[in-house]
């Protein structure tokens, strides 16, 4: 299956989600990020959802939710997904531009190697990460955002992910 293929998918499901009604309240918010990763994971790309919890739990302002799935490109043969569902704190700081936050949260990671001979030649992982990163200043209904992550897990990795929110 090519890299086209495998993409498609993932495109697809990127455009609708863009073109889905949003409330005016904007507590979710969806785009595209890419990503690049140690372990010699490497470039990958996904999309991200966020989610305030603000008017669920108004006792305490600041919680959110990050929810992502990255595919990434380690190699020709190999193939390596992963789901990530981050609970997140998101600092207010008078006069910053910029919004902070750290998380923490549950990692589900996929390999696999194609035309392998042998048995076991896939395996899904479970993990934890713990991450920090930042919401820039919106350029209109967009708001770009970086974030440093680290999964812990066999094999964990160092995950540097960027990209934008609708």
């Amino acid at each position: 299956m090519s890299t086209r293929t495998r993409l498609l998918p993932l495109i697809g499901i990127t455009v609708l989600a863009l073109a889905a009604p949003r409330p005016a309240h904007a507590q979710f918010k969806f785009g595209p990020q890419l990503d690049w990763a140690s372990q010699s994971i490497g470039f990958g790309v996904g999309a991200r959802a966020e989610m305030s919890l603000d008017q669920y739990i108004p006792t305490v302002k600041g919680l959110g939710v990050n929810a992502s799935f990255d595919y990434f490109f380690p190699g020709s043969s190999i193939t390596f997904w992963e789901i990530n569902a981050d609970p997140t704190y998101h600092f207010a700081i008078p006069n910053v531009s910029f919004a902070p936050y750290v998380g923490a949260g549950l990692n589900l990671s996929h390999t696999s190697v194609s035309n392998c001979p042998f048995s076991g030649c896939s395996s899904t992982n479970a993990g934890l990460n713990l991450l920090v990163g930042t919401n820039f200043p919106a350029l209109g209904k967009i708001t770009p955002f970086a974030e440093l992550r680290v999964e812990i897990r066999t094999g964990g990795a160092f995950v540097i992910t960027g990209g934008v929110l609708f």
